[in-house]
């Protein structure tokens, strides 16, 4: 048997709630509880693995079997000097930091991560989460010696609750197996081709660490916007870890984002940027039975008086406050930032708080030369408000889900942005796979579930240019259904798919809010950049008439020696001539009501390093280094201020 997805729904007083490694998925909003970090030194030893073995079902005699091959190092007394150390998190790729092929080592293999942490004594009580923002690609755990569990799927957080395996007051042991399949090498992996235009980064990629909370705990607090008068859905999910029920009372408090706050770009926090107290109506206390190692969830409709929406560059937004009483004592509290926007299609329109907009964006790999795809909040925040400067108010992510930081940030700047799962250019072999695994499907909660609050995302991404259409549009429709049936956000969903893959016709378009493509014509396809975009796009509008249609990359590069740069230059002038013809607005930012394209999406950024390294990928406006710009830049910088009137 195959590994199994581990992420499932389980229904409770008709309501559907997440449920991963046997407890409810929780929110990865960033919360100032007592928290161990696991960042630091650990120490590691690569190792050749059996990549059959790694994505095999986990029974009891694979854990023994993993063991034996382990020779010890998932033992407590297991001597570890002789290891090499390495710092988390950070990938175990090496890196010299150059803006250059061969500037990552192309690792794609098993690695064992192992260290020792204290937990306090007074955790004796306490529920012990280990939470994980992302490890590449499939994560084994051992804790003191026992097994814990396993995570795939390099790019999505997940949690583990490890109440019985840690020790209070004692020094504890953590090993980490990991292993990433190359590319290229299975059907059933994602991404799974060999071309794949990123790197593979193998290891703990993301924060680790350990977050301690009461037996009765929010495990998570969705909020959906209802509509631009203040109104929005509150789904509380509590849960309770010990043996006795529990009356436990609920509150809720809603404050203003306070934008002017010190914090506002220094820290994730939403506890740090609360400012004024907001009045409302509607039920803001419970009290919750909560069953013995049971699940209580408690709905509620609030309308916050006079509210502000999220909107583009007015980030205007809300932090919500949770507290769990008992006793008059407070058991537990949980704070997230979010907004009141609405999104949604009108005819080929897509609309923001009713209102049309235009998608004037760039897109961005999560990628530095000495910290590979390990991001920090600091760099996350120079990144976007570089990005922010070229008159953008549309991010796309790129090919993966980006750090959870950066959706905070996105949030705090009033930039919309696209989510999308990190299916590159799948064949019919990759969807077979994955209509037996429904792995894509896991990874599509996560991203989703993980960033559930944030106003920032309204798009959501199936896949990028695959090849298959019978499977994809299938993918897709499933996909749409699993999120409209159990956690409907009200968020449009798309793809990037490519321009000839097969064509304007694509029947995968179908069960989508909006038609995304890629297009390279004169670079990967036919005609000229400026003739081939305008017929697509014509036809692509035919074909779909009542949808938007979204240009979700455009684009050349300009060659390490910077050979093609006037190349670069000339592409991005005559496709952006053609996109603009065929746009709901003009090239001076004003309404053009007989255009159909809804936004435009320059590919990309930065520069960034591919996983086969047989070349450096140079299609930024900047270098890696964040200063060194290219021509491009500057027709760009000065057509997209035109653009959004800034």
């Amino acid at each position: 048997m195959y590994l199994q997805s581990t992420l499932s729904f389980k229904t409770i007083n008709g309501h559907e709630v997440p449920f991963q490694n046997g407890t409810v998925l929780p929110s990865f909003d960033p919360q100032k509880r007592q928290s161990i970090s696991l960042a630091g030194e650990w120490k590691k030893e690569r190792f050749q693995a059996n990549h059959e073995h790694t994505m095999a079902e986990r029974t009891a005699e694979w854990v023994k079997t993993t063991e034996q091959d382990a020779q010890g190092i998932t033992n407590v007394q297991f001597n570890d000097e002789r290891l090499n150390t390495h710092s988390i998190p950070l990938p175990e790729n090496a890196m010299t930091g150059e803006s250059s092929i061969h500037g990552v080592e192309t690792y794609e293999d098993g690695v064992w991560y192992r260290r020792t942490f204290s937990v306090p004594s007074d955790w004796e009580e306490k529920q012990a989460i280990l939470k994980a923002y992302a490890i590449s690609y499939v994560a084994d755990i051992w804790i003191n010696g026992k097994y814990v569990g396993v995570h795939e799927g390099g790019y999505t957080p997940f949690a583990f609750n490890i109440t019985n395996f840690v020790r209070a007051g004692e020094v504890n042991t953590i090993v980490i197996r990991v292993d990433n399949p190359p590319w290229g090498s299975r059907y059933d992996i994602i991404p799974a081709t060999e071309g794949t235009d990123f790197f593979n980064y193998t290891g703990i990629i993301h924060d680790l660490f350990i977050e301690a909370s009461s037996p009765v705990q929010i495990s998570r607090c969705d909020i959906v916007p209802v509509d631009t008068s203040g109104k929005v859905k509150v789904k509380l999910v509590v849960e309770n870890h010990s043996e006795i029920a529990e009356n436990i009372s609920v509150s809720l408090q809603f404050f203003q984002g306070n934008e002017q706050a010190p914090s506002y770009l220094q820290s994730p926090y939403a506890e740090d940027i609360k400012g004024e107290r907001q009045h409302f109506v509607g039920t803001s206390e419970q009290t919750l039975h909560v069953e013995a190692n049971g699940v209580a969830i408690w709905t509620t409709e609030i309308t916050i008086d006079h509210a502000k929406l999220w909107d583009i560059r007015k980030p205007n937004l809300y932090v919500c406050q949770v507290e769990l009483t008992k006793e008059h004592s407070i058991v537990d509290q949980f704070f997230t930032q979010f907004g009141i926007r609405t999104v949604s299609t009108n005819g080929t329109k897509i609309t923001l708080n009713n209102k049309p907009i235009f998608l004037v964006g760039l897109a961005r790999h999560e990628e530095w030369p000495n910290f590979g795809r390990t991001a920090s909040f600091d760099r996350i925040v120079n990144d976007l408000l570089q990005m922010k400067d070229l008159s953008i108010n549309f991010v796309r992510t790129s090919h993966y889900p980006n750090h959870i930081y950066t959706y905070i940030i996105l949030d705090r700047l009033g930039l919309t942005a696209k989510s999308e799962i990190p299916l590159w250019q799948f064949e019919k072999e990759h969807y077979e796979a994955e209509e037996t695994r429904l792995h894509a499907q896991q990874m599509w909660r996560e991203m989703v579930l993980s960033n559930y609050n944030r106003p920032s995302i309204i798009l959501w991404s199936t896949q990028n240019e695959s090849v298959e259409v019978v499977l994809r549009k299938k993918h897709n429709a499933r996909l749409v259904n699993d999120l409209r049936m159990k956690y409907n956000d009200h968020r449009l969903i798309t793809q990037s798919a490519a321009a000839d893959q097969p064509g304007y016709w694509d029947e995968s378009v179908e069960p989508l809010d909006v038609a995304g493509w890629t297009m390279y014509f004169g670079v990967f396809h036919g005609s000229t950049p400026y003739e081939g975009t305008k017929n697509f796009l014509e036809q692509a509008h035919k074909a779909w008439p009542d949808k938007p249609i979204l240009n979700t990359e455009y684009g050349y590069w300009s060659r390490e020696d910077g050979s093609e740069k006037d190349k670069q230059v000339h592409i991005y002038t005559e496709t952006l001539r053609a996109l603009l013809e065929k746009a709901t607005v003009t090239p001076d930012g004003h309404e053009n009501n007989e255009g159909f394209l809804t936004g435009i999406n320059y590919w990309t950024v930065y520069d960034w390093y591919i996983n086969h390294n047989q070349f450096y990928q140079t299609m930024g406006l900047f270098e890696m280094d964040r200063k060194t710009t290219k021509p491009v830049f500057d027709h760009l910088k000065r057509d997209y201020k035109k653009l959004t009137n800034l």
